[in-house]
């Protein structure tokens, strides 16, 4: 009679201790999501260009706001000028050129610049931009609204959890001091929404003219491939060692490049990580186990 009441007791002791372990293990798995994301597990993707849908490239506020209705506050997005100077949600090549693949593929527009074609009234026939008016006009991808830089600064007014990674291309110095004064101005005062911004862009000269413009909070720095990165920044020990010495948060790359020894050399000072452009489960699965904190994608969030 005493070996099954310890039998009993035993039996209730194992139950008890297994329900406090499984627990105190799901708590934290609740903290470390918490922790990493914040309220919102979406918290650990960011939209590209805005966010994507049939597999198109759009940079629309339609697509922002369809993915801010489904539950996701981290958005990318092309920034440049027009020919007459305003900004817009427009992929650039090099110093503010629209190329022909930015007009056909990223825009479905089609490309006016052809040799012999009549250039419309005011497009800069050298950087193969066209005017504010004209677009937007147009639909992007035949479908989606154009918008303006103003037009997401607007949402984020109104929208106070969403934030915005600018990408700014690739521009010299001054290009940058110019292209970040400008969103500066057009912010007129919204220091909230400045303070959501993931700015600075893909060489220290583009993240020392963001500084300059304004002091922004998040700034973020491209880790490029090695044949191409500044001497200072050269290996990733001193790539991390410029961010922490010039209080950079974050570092974008691209998925290619994200393998599991940069990812570890990358992230010993807890550099924030953003990897694009990730479409594929299987592989956002591999960059996950590998540490990327938030990974870039256009139609992930559909699944």
């Amino acid at each position: 009679m005493k070996k099954k009441q310890e039998s009993k007791i035993s039996l209730k002791d194992n139950i008890r201790f297994t329900i406090v372990f499984l627990v105190m293990v799901l708590s934290l798995v609740g903290f470390y999501i918490e922790g990493k994301y914040g309220d919102n597990k979406k918290d650990g993707y960011i939209m590209h260009a805005l966010g994507g849908m049939d597999d198109d490239y759009i940079n629309s506020i339609d697509c922002l706001r369809t993915c801010y209705d489904a539950g996701y506050r981290y958005f990318e997005g092309d920034v440049s000028f027009t020919s007459d100077d305003i900004l817009v949600m427009a992929h650039s090549g090099e110093n503010n050129v629209w190329s022909e693949s930015d007009w056909n593929d990223r825009l479905g527009q089609p490309y006016p610049f052809e040799e012999g074609a009549e250039i419309p009234e005011g497009y800069d026939a050298e950087k193969h931009l066209a005017t504010y008016r004209d677009f937007m006009s147009f639909k992007i991808q035949g479908k989606y609204r154009a918008t303006s830089f103003d037009d997401v600064l607007d949402f984020m007014e109104t929208h106070t959890d969403m934030y915005l990674m600018v990408d700014a291309g690739y521009r010299s110095y001054e290009d940058t001091q110019v292209f970040y004064q400008e969103v500066v101005k057009e912010a007129a005062g919204r220091t909230d929404v400045l303070d959501r911004l993931i700015v600075g862009g893909q060489t220290t000269d583009m993240v020392k003219a963001a500084k300059e413009a304004y002091d922004f909070p998040l700034v973020n720095l491209y880790y490029i491939k090695d044949s191409k990165r500044e001497d200072i920044i050269s290996t990733p020990e001193k790539f991390v060692q410029y961010c922490k010495r010039y209080d950079i948060k974050s570092f974008s790359i691209s998925s290619e490049i994200y393998t599991e020894e940069v990812a570890r050399e990358l992230e010993s000072e807890g550099l924030k990580s953003y990897v694009f452009t990730v479409n594929n489960k299987k592989e956002e699965k591999k960059l996950r186990k590998y540490g990327a904190d938030v990974i870039g994608t256009d139609t992930l969030w559909e699944d």
